[in-house]
């Protein structure tokens, strides 16, 4: 086909059939108003919104292409960049990208131009041309590839390696991994996936937050299942209860508390009541928060072993948090102590396993409540503050009696 047989083609081809459907839907406003010139520069727009959203990228123009293509590692990659052909075919394609910026998208931008129909085809079609290469690249970030490496069984647990997983994820696909994982979350393991959510949610802006807190706040207002819940409780902050609506706020705590209720432990091990302690750092940020001291100051009174040792064992760094009033404080004081006074030696193990994480006045406070069980010679433990407390089931041999300090 000659020059003359190419521009007949031109002149009557129908440019909808020859180019990408989101491409015509970029240019067809201006195009078919004849505006041909102002229809070149909705297709490069269109053009440099497809290579954001592939990489990430935030620049435009030459900058833009640069970010997407050039370097030694670019975010986009025609091919495997393995020998020097290859190599020279990704710099030929970031050059005529930066080409197609300086030397047609800027002259129309900066000054009127005149382009005809054929012009705009001519070039609107090549736009495709590059769209294809583009489409067919490969992008160093595939959220279904990474999502591979969160459920990896081999995950190592530690925030660090989750920030470094992180951090690979462009800025523009954050919410997509996070709402991912979250719908995900059952079929892996929750302390790993817990990770790498609190790492996404440092990057998310405020109005990503509340989209997040959104889904999960629909999510707690319908699930039944216990698992559901724990997951629920592990993959969102303390802090965003508060955040969550009042109805899921609600229902939840509420459930917790039934928790407690019939929580039973013994030896550190969890009987019954098991959701409860996936709630213990979301206690402070509670509505319901002085039902859930109550409910533990009841367990404590209670004639039940196993109750009192549900809330001695497993929640006994949280009692400050939940029970304000110095009284209801008190009692509680009151209830271990003579529990421990009645020769109770999980009672007494519980409190002496926890009370380096309570706070200190609470620490006075069973220090002075269990003066006359302390042996000052030859006590269990020294509190932070050097104060002896209760007494070592070790008696002390005649080799101690002997040291000079």
């Amino acid at each position: 086909m000659n020059f003359k047989d190419n521009l007949a083609t031109f002149n009557t081809m129908n440019l909808q059939t020859h180019i990408k459907k989101d491409l015509w839907l970029a240019v067809q406003s201006t195009y078919e108003a004849g505006n041909f010139s102002h229809a070149i520069l909705d297709a490069m727009h269109h053009l440099s919104n497809v290579l954001r959203d592939k990489t990430g990228a935030d620049g435009d123009g030459a900058a833009l292409v640069g970010q997407a293509l050039g370097g030694e590692s670019p975010r986009l990659r025609i091919n495997k960049l393995q020998t020097e052909t290859e190599r020279n075919e990704q710099r030929g394609l970031e050059s005529i990208l930066r080409g197609m910026y300086q030397a047609i998208r800027n002259p129309r931008s900066h000054e009127q131009s005149g382009d005809s129909k054929e012009t705009a085809d001519a070039i609107i079609v090549f736009i495709d041309y590059l769209l294809g290469i583009i489409g067919k690249s490969e992008e160093p970030f595939v959220q279904e590839k990474f999502m591979g490496r969160i459920f990896d069984p081999d995950f190592f647990k530690s925030q660090h390696y989750a920030e470094l997983l992180v951090n690979e994820i462009p800025s523009n696909k954050l919410f997509d991994v996070l709402i991912a994982i979250y719908r995900r979350k059952l079929e892996g393991d929750v302390y790993s996936i817990g990770l790498v959510v609190r790492a996404l949610i440092i990057k998310l802006s405020d109005d990503q937050i509340k989209r997040y807190v959104a889904i999960v706040s629909e999510e707690l207002s319908e699930i039944t299942d216990e698992k559901d819940f724990k997951y629920n409780l592990h993959l969102l902050p303390p802090h965003l209860w508060v955040s969550l609506s009042e109805t899921s706020r609600l229902r939840v705590e509420n459930r917790v508390i039934r928790a407690i209720r019939e929580g039973e432990s013994r030896d550190n091990k969890c009987i019954k009541g098991a959701l409860a302690t996936w709630a213990r750092k979301h206690f402070p940020y509670f509505t319901l928060k002085d039902q859930v001291g109550e409910t533990f100051i009841e367990k404590l009174e209670s004639d039940n072993l196993l109750s009192k040792y549900y809330v001695a064992e497993l929640f006994l760094p949280q009692l400050s948090e939940v029970i304000s009033s110095p009284t209801r404080i008190r009692r509680c004081v009151i209830i271990i102590s003579e529990s421990i006074r009645k020769s109770d030696g999980g009672m007494q193990t519980a409190l002496l396993n926890n009370i380096y994480s309570l706070p200190e006045k609470l620490q006075k406070d069973f220090a002075e409540s269990l003066k006359d069980l302390t042996d000052e010679s030859n006590p269990a433990i020294y509190l932070p503050d050097g104060a002896p407390f209760l007494v070592s089931t070790q008696p002390k041999s005649d080799e101690d009696e002997n040291l000079p300090f």
